[in-house]
Parts: C-alpha cells; structure tokens; sequence
C-alpha cells in the first residue's frame, strides 16, 4: 500500500552484546511524523486527576477497523491535538503502519473482502510507528522506552504470547505499558496481544491446548496460566503481565469461534479458582471472556461501573462452525460453584453450574466514518462487567 507524500521509513538499533548473548536488533518502522512537538492528545477517560482504563480486546482473525478508531478517540486523537499510535510485537512485520495510517473509506486490497482501514490520518493521528522487541535486553532499550513512553496509544498485535511473557515481563517495556493504563491510554491487543491483558494470561509457554485437552486434565503440561505457572519451570513471575482494574481476576481467551475454545476456557476459569487444586481465587470471581474472530471487546469506565461493547466486522460466513452459529460474538463465562472435581491428572467435573453470556453484535447502520462496502461498526448491544445478572445480553447458561 503506498501512500502519496508519505514514506516507509525504517531504522535498526543494535543492542549491546554481553557475555550471555550476542548483540541483537530493534527493528522500529513507522509512517507519518513521530517527531512533531505539536502533539497534545489527552486520554478522554480522565477527569479530576483519576484516569480509568480504556482497553480493547480483539480476537484475532482480520482486524477491526473500529476498534482502532475507539482507541483513537479513547486517546484524545484529533486533528486539532495530532497523536502517536505505537504498535509493539515479538515477531512479524509493520503491516500496521499503513494499515491504521491511512485513510477514511480507503479499501485493504490485500484481502479478498475489501475491508475498510482504520482512516488515522483523518483522525488526526501523526504517526504510527511499529516496535519488534524480540528479547528482553531489546525490552530494555532507551529507543523502544522512547517510543512506547510517548504513545498516545499502544496495541499489541498478535503472534506467540509465550514470546510476551518470556521477553517482555517485568521489564521496562511491561513498566510503561502499565503506566500507559494507569493514566488513561488507550491499550489494546489482538490474539496473543489480548491474551497479555487479563490479569491472568494463558502464556502458552509449553504450546497451545485445545479444549478437549484441557477439559480432560485441566493440570497437562499446556495449560500454563500466568502468574500461576504450575506447569512450567521457565522464566517464573509472580503478578501479572500488567493490572488492569477492570480485568481483575480475568482471563481473556481469543479465536472463539473457529477453534472451538468455549471448554479449554471453563478450564482455565476453573484452574485459577478456588475450587481447583492450587486455585488463587474465589471460584466465584474469576470471569473469563472469549472473542470470536473479527471481534473487539471494548472497556471503558471505572471498575463498578466499567462498561463492555462490541465493535466488529460485517458478519463472515468462513468464520461459522455448528457451534458457534452466532458471529461476532463474546462469551462471558464464571462459575456459581466450586467445580465437582478439579485436580491433576483427573478430567474436569462440574455439577454446580456454569454462567455463560454472549453478547452479539449485527449492523444497524453504515459506520459514520468509512464509506467502503465492508465497514466494521460498534454494535448497539453492550453488557457491564459488574452485574451479569441484570443483563438483557443472551445468557447460554
């Protein structure tokens, strides 16, 4: 994708070498000017010195265009303040650097569907620029901490969370993220990028695990759950990835839909709850939410009273399966008892009752800001993360 006046500009930024390990690149790409001293965005979530989190949760699959202008706006991004959109990533490319610096109404000619992009330059973003931090000295370099620190807001696109957890936890880059959050900017992450943000995270630290295998030994070598860590002797941490208040004692979960992950996240609720061998929390307070592809959870709001909705994609018949028949869907899963029989090496047995709601969203009307034939949009339907009970969303169960 090219863009008229404007450049792909990309620089390298050597690591120093030590006696461990060889010396290793930064690799920083960005489009637009990141230089500008005119940037005055403001977190729009702040007011009277308290910020509250703004996060979005997208679950993989083709990106939601809408979610990243939430974010923008969540940011304070207007073409009157300009504003730093910082992608952070262990592996792949800057494929999003033109996709958010771009245009309204512009069309992805990359994909048969012709999905919109993002339309950040009319928003008033000045730059997008794109980290891959690859080991946990590059997590420490003064470039990336310059980068990140200065974001207006920060996505972590997808790619292995195992590679988060291993470079990037309780480094200096995992500091400015949680400062990020603290003070009201805009964070957000897809597929590997929204499994980091719970307060809990399954760090696929020995591979992935699908639902049948969790469910049948919610204890086998892959289910590793930070902070947790019971099966698994690599890098340990105590807390988690990074706090967000409204995700406290949340695990997120990604690819619902496709992959058919509704049973491996009972497990992971189940194995950090109390009513598990090892449990940490009250069975009855831990939430786990899943995302189908091409689907955005977005928070906002302080916790008590913070608020989920949807943004997603025009629906996709490639993503259904049998059991997942309504798309561009979230699942809210907790538990109303302690499991039958959670414990190593035995099959996972619940008799007390499982909480499922979904939340689905479906267009109502064009999106206000793209004119392209496959628009994303915020759906109307939206669900708060305090009190399930009281919801008009679909309770499953």
């Amino acid at each position: 994708m090219k863009f008229r006046n404007q450049s792909l500009c990309v620089a390298a930024f050597l690591l120093a070498s030590n006696a461990a390990s060889a010396a290793k690149a930064v690799t920083y790409s960005y489009l637009g000017n990141p230089e500008t001293a005119t940037v005055t965005a403001k977190p729009v979530s702040c007011a009277q010195g308290a910020c509250s989190p703004s996060i979005a949760l997208v679950g993989g699959g083709y990106d939601v265009g809408e979610a990243f202008r939430w974010m923008i706006a969540r940011a304070g991004i207007t073409k009157a303040t300009g504003g730093r959109f910082v992608i952070i990533r262990a592996t792949g490319t800057d494929a999003y650097n033109p996709y958010v610096f771009s245009r309204l109404g512009q069309i992805d000619a990359t994909t048969p569907r012709n999905y919109e992009l993002v339309g950040g330059i009319d928003l008033g973003v000045t730059s997008v620029e794109t980290l891959i931090v690859n080991s946990r000295a590059a997590a420490e370099d003064p470039q990336v901490l310059k980068v990140v620190g200065r974001a207006n807001a920060i996505f972590i696109a997808g790619g292995d969370q195992a590679d988060y957890y291993n470079y990037w936890q309780s480094t200096s880059l995992a500091n400015l993220i949680q400062k990020a959050v603290t003070a009201g900017i805009p964070v957000g992450g897809t597929s590997a990028g929204t499994a980091m943000l719970g307060q809990y995270a399954f760090a696929a630290l020995n591979g992935a695990v699908d639902s049948s295998e969790a469910l049948s030994n919610p204890f086998n070598k892959y289910v590793t759950i930070d902070p947790l860590n019971t099966s698994s002797k690599k890098f340990v941490q105590t807390g988690p990835f990074v706090s967000v208040p409204t995700l406290a004692k949340t695990i997120t979960d990604t690819h619902f839909n496709t992959r058919d992950r509704l049973g491996r996240l009972f497990a992971f609720v189940a194995r950090i709850g109390n009513g598990c061998t090892g449990g940490v929390a009250n069975y009855g307070e831990v939430a786990g939410i899943g995302i189908d592809e091409e689907t955005a959870v977005l928070i906002s709001g302080a916790p008590g009273a913070a608020k989920a909705e949807l943004a997603v994609n025009p629906y996709n018949p490639e993503n259904t399966t049998s059991l997942y028949t309504a798309q561009n869907s979230a699942y809210f899963v907790k538990y109303t008892g302690a499991p039958s029989q959670c414990a190593s090496g035995f099959p996972l047995v619940d008799n007390s009752g499982i909480q499922v709601y979904r939340l689905s969203g479906q267009p109502s009307k064009p999106s206000p800001y793209s004119t392209a034939p496959q628009y994303s949009f915020r759906a109307s339907a939206s669900f708060n993360t305090s009190n399930w009970g009281s919801q008009t969303v679909q309770r499953l169960c």
